[in-house]
């Protein structure tokens, strides 16, 4: 953006400078240019959105038993979480997996409530988020690698059952719940919360609140956003693969006023689900506020759901 900027400069004194005939080509330049660095800079926070770091630990939630850990990816990004073992003796744990933009954090009070019945829980950054190392998100894509590793740590762990882990994904993270399960049949369940049925259909309301622009601006913006992250957003469609994780059970969670993605994302999702299938629809709720507008019921439908297809197993 530097750059950007002091092209602009110079370009500008070029303008007043020059001749009369050549200042409007000149300031044409100028507008074109500065207006290629603003795209830019917008596209870009879709593609690496700043980094976001919590101030609570597992501690400020009540859990005594949990520790910072790091494992790496297959293509050699290391990766920050925290691990908290389970303490039933079935030994389940659940991979928690958070939205673009946002860190392990955000899904930590959810987790707090299931580590209090016995779960064990890995909560941790993505790539390009939080600590976690990575220049750039891909929207899914290679994030998929990031739950593979989640996964091989919660399996060298002595005290977790390898038959009994489960995953939660928001938004994004829930897309990216979908994708890994239906590529590693390991994951026994998946929690898929405020999840879009394709990334590229969703595109207007993501531009809105990733972007911060208009709809309208939202081909320039997502056509910039692929090229700079190298990704086709037609490739990112949960819709096409969440058939596929039959017969393991998935839980669908959605708030009824979530302006991200749009409720009837959800309806689709889970009408092209094959049971077993649940869906919770939390009316009041937007996208990010799902357990914090009603903590009972999701508490208690998230705890039904793990007894009845992850501890009874």
């Amino acid at each position: 953006m530097w750059e950007v900027e002091n092209t602009a400069v110079f370009i500008y004194r070029i303008s007043i400078m020059g001749k009369p005939g050549y200042k409007f080509p000149v300031v044409l330049i100028l507008v074109l240019i500065l207006l290629a660095g603003f795209v830019h800079s917008r596209s870009r926070r879709l593609v690496a959105p700043p980094r976001t770091l919590t101030h609570q630990t597992p501690d400020d939630f009540g859990i005594a038993n949990w520790r910072d850990v790091t494992f790496t990816t297959a293509d050699g990004l290391q990766l920050s979480g925290w691990y908290v073992p389970p303490q039933a003796e079935e030994g389940t744990a659940l991979i928690f997996v958070h939205g673009l933009g946002s860190n392990r954090g955000a899904l930590l009070d959810q987790a707090a409530v299931l580590a209090k019945e016995g779960y064990g829980a890995l909560l941790f950054d993505l790539r390009a988020h939080g600590r976690s190392q990575g220049k750039q998100s891909s929207w899914g894509l290679a994030e998929v690698a990031d739950v593979r590793a989640a996964l091989h740590f919660l399996q060298a762990q002595p005290e977790i059952d390898p038959a009994r882990i489960g995953i939660v994904g928001h938004s994004m993270g829930g897309a990216i719940a979908i994708r890994a399960a239906a590529q590693m049949p390991e994951i026994r369940l998946v929690v898929a919360e405020s999840v879009y049925t394709n990334f590229a259909g969703n595109e207007e309301r993501l531009i809105i609140s990733f972007a911060r622009l208009p709809a309208w601006t939202a081909p320039l913006i997502m056509d910039w956003a692929e090229w700079i992250a190298g990704v086709d957003s037609n490739q990112l469609a949960p819709l096409r693969e969440v058939a596929s994780l039959a017969p393991r059970p998935i839980l669908f969670i959605q708030g009824g006023r979530d302006k991200t993605v749009h409720v009837s994302n959800g309806s689709t999702l889970y009408d092209t689900a094959v049971p077993p299938k649940e869906r919770l629809l939390i009316p009041c709720a937007g996208h990010n506020n799902l357990f914090e507008t009603d903590p009972e019921l999701m508490t208690q439908r998230l705890l039904q759901f793990l007894e009845q297809n992850l501890k009874s197993s």
